[in-house]
């Protein structure tokens, strides 16, 4: 029922970074006089005119933006800022404000590049700064004033941990070879780790330090993973038994993505040559099994079938529910889902499951009562269960009992601080004062703080504001209407539910505009450059509107328009539309069933991607809410979940 929260949380804060260049342009004629000064006094740092900004530190000393003067003064002049001003300021604010942590970070920079020890481990706190180059800084720094004791566990613990280092760490790391502490086998750790990972060039760095035996292992190793099926014939005898398990395990693993039949032959084969265990083998064919399953072969319940029961992990277990549940094997599910730990066998998932399973085979009336259960939430489950028994859908809303705004801003000077930034256009700073805030927040106020957001057109924030507290009943916070003409206006023009459209916003960004997300996605329907150029050409859209995605009415003209060229490439099927738009067509071209129909939710259900699965249910689930506070009524799943077609 929750938002993605980690994946919204995660562009989020990758938009943060863009720091004050993101913020918005304002009309200065509608601000106040000290929101005036406050934007003269940064341009006046950033000319860095002495005169000036003195003048305006005197004038608006009592504005609560002023340590934000202060904080780009400094920031901006770091390296002529006297050290005692930056250790007052940053004792003065902490912690109410997120600028004495930015500064710093900064700050301890500038005296790490200065050997400024003392005053460096003063303020250096290990537990509050995770970054490497300052933590290779505070070793440099104890080594430098002979603070020794428990340095050489510290410090061989953060090399074991990093397999990249920064130019910092230079002398701390001569420091460990002087003292004998990085040996061959502790390199060889950190050498897998990499290859592991696939970082081969890391690895090679890495093995600098290891014998030219060692190095030659290395060789073969990085040869094998770029040509994985070259583990079909013997190894080397130079490759010592350690290594053989290693450059094996990982080749099975990268043969299994194009052919997992094929590594699970060379498992059986070559277990015993290469010394597996039972657990390393039980392990290995689960993973391999479960490539099988993913790609809905017909062979995967038979390998998972295979893999004792005691030795299966919850997502084998899972995955062998799934094979079970598309193939219409009842009673296979039932065996399965007596295997579930009892919290997992409460979830709705595996509820909805049994109670088709036991309605298929012998319409037993628990089903029934398992349904009535679900029903009465707000979910894709409790719809779906709903349409089992022919039952109104239950949307259960319930207003939310904010602190009031003057409480609030009694309690936490913060949100007035927010309040000007917001006037100034100053959002991007407004959203780290709120994410510094949401950790200061008693739980009584998240809701308060939530309300406030909303009705600053946050609505972004105000969703994971809740979502904090796992306040899910407030229908108006948590699915909002903004940008509702442009909305209307491009469900009309490609004659696509607007319902849908905000479902697809609510999962995509949560109605954050300018969020663009590690994998390039840009704005409200998070489109990719190259598909909205591609949408935008077919169209006839105007260059402008495919290459400013971060403007609403752009993005939510191209996004719509894709679901409307989507809907038409699957022939009126929404759910197969709403996968594609997640996943992409060609993956959900791979998906579709090989010689029958299926039922839309078994498919559904049955969806190889986690992302992908749990992002369909959610559409499905948000798209039916949308509909009913945008129409006073709701489209049932039954009704826009038709058959799924099997392949051409």
């Amino acid at each position: 029922m929750s938002i993605n929260v980690q994946r919204i949380l995660s562009a989020l804060i990758l938009n943060l970074l863009l720091g004050v260049s993101a913020n918005a342009a304002i009309d200065r004629s509608q601000l106040s006089d000290p929101q005036r000064g406050f934007l003269e006094a940064y341009e006046a740092i950033k000319a860095n005119d002495r005169p000036l900004i003195a003048r305006y530190k005197q004038s608006l000393k009592d504005y609560s933006l002023y340590p934000y003067i202060v904080y780009l003064d400094y920031k901006y002049h770091l390296s002529v800022t006297p050290d005692r001003l930056v250790e007052y300021f940053i004792e003065r604010h902490s912690p109410q404000s997120p600028l004495p942590r930015r500064l710093k970070d900064d700050w301890l920079r500038k005296l790490g590049k200065q050997k400024n020890w003392a005053l460096y481990l003063k303020h250096f706190e290990p537990d509050e700064y995770r970054a490497k180059d300052l933590q290779c800084y505070a070793f440099q720094a104890r080594l430098a004033k002979g603070q020794t004791q428990t340095l050489n566990d510290d410090l061989l613990a953060f090399w074991q941990a990093n397999l990249t280092l920064p130019r910092s760490c230079q002398k701390p790391l001569t420091y460990l070879r002087q003292n004998d502490l990085i040996t061959g086998a502790r390199v060889w750790d950190k050498v897998a780790r990499a290859m592991q990972k696939g970082h081969t060039k890391t690895a090679r760095r890495l093995a600098r330090d290891l014998s030219a035996a060692d190095q030659k292992q290395l060789d073969f190793w990085i040869a094998v993973y770029r040509q994985p099926k070259k583990i079909e014939n013997a190894m080397p005898d130079h490759i010592t038994p350690v290594i053989r398990k290693q450059i094996f395990k990982q080749a099975l693993h990268r043969i299994s993505y194009s052919d997992p039949e094929k590594a699970l032959s060379a498992l059986a084969l070559r277990t015993e040559q290469y010394g597996l265990g039972q657990k390393e083998h039980d392990t290995l064919h689960t993973r391999l099994s479960l490539r099988l399953a993913y790609r809905h072969h017909p062979k995967a319940k038979a390998f998972l079938k295979q893999v004792d029961a005691q030795n299966k992990n919850l997502d084998a277990i899972h995955w062998e529910m799934r094979v079970a549940i598309r193939e219409g094997d009842w009673e296979h599910y039932l065996s399965l889902y007596e295997q579930l730990p009892l919290t997992d066998q409460k979830d709705a998932r595996w509820q909805y499951w049994l109670a088709r399973a036991l309605d298929v085979l012998n319409k037993d009336p628990a089903a029934t009562r398992i349904w009535e259960n679900l029903a009465k939430t707000r979910s894709y489950y409790g719809f779906l269960s709903a349409d089992r028994l022919n039952l109104p859908y239950q949307f259960n809303p319930a207003a939310s009992t904010p602190t009031p705004l003057a409480d609030l801003k009694q309690k936490y000077p913060q949100i007035e601080v927010m309040q000007e930034l917001k006037a100034i256009g100053w959002q991007s700073n407004l959203k780290r004062e709120w994410y510094h805030l949401l950790d200061q927040l008693d739980e009584a106020d998240f809701e308060g703080v939530a309300k406030l957001m909303s009705q600053w057109n946050h609505h972004s924030l105000a969703i994971q504001t809740v979502s904090r507290v796992q306040k899910w009943d407030d229908l108006a916070l948590r699915f909002p209407t903004p940008y509702k003409k442009p909305i209307l206006q491009a469900a009309n023009d490609n004659q696509i539910d607007p319902a849908w459209v905000y479902g697809v916003i609510r999962r995509e960004s949560a109605f954050s505009a300018d969020i663009s997300s590690p994998a390039g996605a840009i704005g409200l329907m998070q489109l990719l450059p190259r598909t909205a150029r591609y949408i935008g050409r077919q169209n006839g859209f105007k260059k402008r509107a495919y290459t400013h995605l971060t403007q609403p009415e752009s993005n939510i003209a191209l996004g719509s328009a894709y679901l409307r060229y989507l809907i038409d490439k699957y022939q009126g099927n929404r759910v197969l539309a709403t996968a594609a738009y997640n996943a992409g067509p060609k993956r959900v071209d791979a998906w579709l069933p090989q010689d029958r129909p299926l039922p839309a939710d078994r498919w559904v259900e049955t969806i190889p991607f986690n992302e992908t699965r749990k992002y369909v249910k959610a559409v499905l689930e948000y798209t039916t809410i949308f509909k009913s506070s945008l129409q006073d009524r709701y489209d049932r799943l039954e009704n826009v979940m038709p058959i799924i077609p099997p392949k051409q």
